[in-house]
């Protein structure tokens, strides 16, 4: 049931996306089918939170599956726990208004965090 409601989420918000995450989603649905079940959400959040954190997601994804990096790695699953708290926490603090720059936001956030993850896994192993 979770992963028809995720991909229902998905299809619900990809009018917001921007077009480089857009021609994304028929790619995303699986790894974030299996990415629920790896990683619940919280339940009851509000829109414009559960919206960031899914943009934040999806760009990581993009970012990983661009740099050919499995998203489902063990090592970068639980930082997929880590992005989701630390939004969760600035949403608390920003508390940002709808008409912000919340989710442009949080598509970066998601971006640099997927380069950190990779390097810290995987480039910085090979630098030393």
């Amino acid at each position: 049931m979770a992963n028809e409601e995720n991909e229902v989420y998905l299809t619900k918000i990809q009018n917001l996306l921007p077009s480089h995450l857009l021609v994304q989603v028929p790619k995303l649905i699986p790894h974030f089918q299996k990415l629920e079940a790896l990683v619940p959400l919280p339940k009851e959040l509000p829109e414009l939170l559960k919206k960031g954190i899914y943009f934040a997601l999806l760009q990581s994804v993009v970012r990983l599956l661009n740099r050919e990096t499995d998203p489902l790695l063990p090592e970068i699953v639980p930082e997929y726990k880590e992005l989701i708290r630390t939004i969760i926490e600035t949403y608390e603090t920003l508390n940002p208004e709808i008409e912000s720059n919340w989710l442009d936001e949080c598509i970066q956030f998601g971006d640099k965090s997927a380069y950190h993850w990779e390097w810290k896994h995987f480039d910085s192993k090979e630098l030393f």
